[in-house]
């Protein structure tokens, strides 16, 4: 949970990057025990889940395969210069969300961590809506 901020962008922005920092250091368990509610579909997101969706979009047989041979590992985000992500509204002042491209073999990726922070009374529930390439 996000504690409520005036102005959460950067503290939403400052919170995915530990998340990946996390995901870099390959403590999968813990970044999915930061996230506080399944998305709007029901999903609760496992590490095994985000492997599989890691290896299904971008393991053998992809376009990033290819390049990669050794396979997609998540990349410490310090590693590459920070690109300026949007933070938005979600309609109806419900909170915003956050869409951020997964640094993946060192470099940026089409591997995309969308979230959500849903506006709680005590802060902001943290939501892995979608993981995917676009």
């Amino acid at each position: 949970m996000l504690p409520l901020s005036v102005s959460p962008a950067n503290e939403i922005r400052s919170f995915v990057r530990h998340w990946m920092k996390l995901l870099a250091e390959g403590r999968l368990h813990e970044a999915c025990r930061l996230l506080d509610e399944p998305n709007s579909y029901g999903l609760v997101w496992t590490p095994e889940r985000l492997m599989t969706v890691l290896r299904d979009n971008l393991g053998e047989g992809t376009r990033f395969a290819k390049h990669h041979p050794e396979g997609p590992q998540f990349t410490d985000p310090d590693e590459l210069p920070d690109q300026a992500h949007e933070v938005g509204i979600l309609e109806g002042d419900k909170g915003y969300w956050f869409d951020y491209d997964l640094p993946l073999n060192h470099e940026r990726s089409d591997l995309t961590a969308q979230f959500e922070f849903l506006k709680k009374p005590h802060g902001y529930a943290v939501v892995l809506h979608e993981f995917h390439v676009w």
